[in-house]
């Protein structure tokens, strides 16, 4: 994974300010604010209905199509034989019986504390505080269950599956009796889909679609604007009128580089964040841009 040319963020930011403040200041004032307002609504409409169009990938064919990915890694066996092994690595020197274990998932009532309790007795002594060995056993769905959407999906959704499950152990409950019976196991798919994975393709879709419409609807106004003062006659512009207009042309950068930032995000998800230039390190390193990239993961 490469960061040193983490400069080459910050040198865009610079690049595209100047060329807006030189663009701006040779409109001059009153085509600088009209092209400023037409770029903020194009920023604005593109964000709103992104956010209609994440909602409606991450929840349509896409899921569906996720669901039948993960369905085909997944055997009935698979969970328990990844979290015996997981047991097993805790640090405890554990030789789990495996269908112990699974007598302990069955269990209708307290599963986690069934398991908690079976773990405590397998040595002939207790290992751990029961609420130690719940803590980890949840850290183990999340592990276990991430490795599962990164081998079937990315690992940008195996990310995401890992924070939410951690978030919410308690998810696993419903899910552990679907991947463990093979006639359920692509409903257990479905949900891992739904409930996991879903959120990062939301982010993705929102993401995308929000870099289109911004450049489609940003050029449609400009080439509007453009158009309109194109009939008007020609004023002489004075030294005041360049100078704000570059102003303008500066807070245009802005959302010129927040659309940028938009597209490093979208690469580095799409890139596994292990390429040479679309990576989390090397933008971390940057003095402005990482402000700008920030953003972008806070609202997404």
């Amino acid at each position: 994974m490469g960061s040193h040319y983490w400069w080459f963020y910050d040198v865009i930011v610079a690049a595209v300010a100047l060329v807006c403040i030189f663009i701006g200041s040779r409109k001059g004032v009153m085509k600088g604010v009209f092209s400023f307002v037409a770029v903020a609504v194009a920023a604005v409409l593109s964000f709103v209905i992104s956010i209609t169009i994440g909602d409606t990938v991450s929840s349509g064919l896409v899921c569906e199509s996720n669901a039948k990915k993960i369905a085909e890694t997944i055997e009935e066996d698979t969970f328990i034989n990844k979290y015996v092994d997981y047991l097993e690595n805790m640090g405890y020197s554990v030789d789990v019986d495996r269908n112990k274990l699974e007598t302990a998932l069955a269990a209708e009532e307290d599963m986690e504390k069934a398991v908690a309790f079976y773990l405590n007795s397998v040595n002939g002594h207790a290992l751990d505080k029961e609420e130690v060995l719940i803590e980890k056993m949840h850290e183990g769905y999340a592990e276990i269950i991430s490795k599962i959407v990164e081998g079937s999906l990315n690992k940008f959704s195996a990310l995401k599956t890992k924070e939410i499950i951690s978030e919410k152990p308690e998810m696993m409950l419903e899910l552990i009796p679907m991947i463990c019976d093979e006639e359920s196991i692509y409903d257990g798919a479905h949900y891992i889909s739904e409930n996991f994975a879903a959120p990062a393709y939301n982010i993705i879709g929102r993401l995308v679609s929000y870099l289109i419409l911004f450049v489609v609807l940003g050029l449609g106004f400009i080439c509007g604007i453009n158009a309109f003062f194109s009939r008007r006659e020609v004023e002489a512009i004075s030294a005041v009128s360049h100078f704000a207009g570059g102003i303008f042309g500066l807070f245009t950068a802005v959302f010129v580089v927040f659309a940028i930032a938009v597209w490093v995000k979208i690469s580095a998800i799409t890139g596994n964040n292990e390429m040479l230039f679309f990576n989390n390190d090397a933008v971390e390193k940057t003095y402005v841009f990482k402000y700008f990239y920030d953003f972008v993961m806070k609202i997404c």
